[in-house]
């Protein structure tokens, strides 16, 4: 059987010691942005999961089942700590709940509607955005000021590097069940309006939370970050549209070799000694 690449990580992080929302308090825009971004992932990636695990029967490349394989389990681990860390939110944040559970019914919704050619699509559409954030996070963490969760940024650190390992995945596995350039499109173009959708009343709700939604200050560097992460996108997406387009192409960013270089195996969870 052939072997893959892609290592799955049983890693686990110490969030309950972490700042429970407000991990960067020089930053609290970009924390919530975060924030909304991870509350979808424990149950995007179950989503994409099933989706990947359904086309395994219809490929017939072992390499790239393999691949499936460790794609899928990696973004298990994924699901397992994003709803870790979510969980220690509510607290704070109740109406998480409520913003969760509505993410959730959406995807079960297009489980028992859209055919598995569309799951597929914007699960390689969405792993487009989440790969091109991967190289944005990992491009900028030692220019943000200093976090005051350790725990939150090793998660994040993790996950951006498993993005950028499995990027080319779920396209391949979308290629080999549908290759219709049609379709890849539509479904880049469904997950962003999705993900925005998703995200900025979450983003909102936060800072009002933290008395901040109002303030001019905080308005502002909102829509500076809303700019500043459409000018980040846009390439990727224009990437991602060009015929003949493959992730494997896209450069690995700074940082993500080291991280590999520095978790050589699959570590024991880790506790407060671990999280760097």
């Amino acid at each position: 059987m052939a072997g893959t690449a892609i290592e799955v990580r049983p890693m686990s992080f110490a969030v309950e010691r972490g700042a429970q929302g407000l991990w960067n308090p020089e930053l609290p825009e970009l924390s919530h942005a975060l924030n909304a971004f991870q509350l979808a992932l424990p149950y995007l990636e179950p989503y994409f999961i099933d989706a990947v695990k359904e086309a395994i029967a219809r490929i017939g490349d072992p390499s790239l089942k393999a691949d499936a394989a460790a794609f899928c389990g990696q973004e298990a681990n994924h699901s397992r700590q994003h709803r870790r860390y979510c969980r220690h939110l509510h607290d704070r944040y109740p109406r998480l709940a409520q913003y969760e559970s509505a993410i959730q019914q959406s995807l079960v919704h297009s489980r028992r509607h859209d055919s598995l050619e569309w799951r597929l699509s914007y699960t390689a559409g969405y792993e487009a955005i989440t790969a091109q954030l991967a190289r944005w996070f990992l491009r900028n963490v030692n220019r943000w000021p200093k976090s005051n969760d350790e725990p939150f940024a090793a998660l994040m650190a993790w996950h951006a590097v498993e993005e950028i390992e499995h990027r080319h995945v779920a396209y391949d596995v979308l290629r080999a069940v549908n290759p219709s350039y049609v379709l890849r499109a539509r479904g880049l173009i469904g997950a962003l309006r999705k993900t925005n959708a998703d995200l900025q009343p979450v983003v909102t709700y936060m800072l009002e939370v933290d008395g901040l939604a109002g303030r001019l200050d905080s308005r502002a560097r909102r829509l500076r970050q809303r700019a500043a992460l459409a000018l980040e996108l846009l390439p990727a997406a224009i990437r991602y549209l060009t015929p003949g387009y493959h992730p494997s192409r896209d450069r690995e960013p700074p940082g993500f070799k080291h991280w590999l270089m520095s978790h050589p195996t699959a570590p024991a969870p880790m506790g407060e000694e671990a999280v760097r």
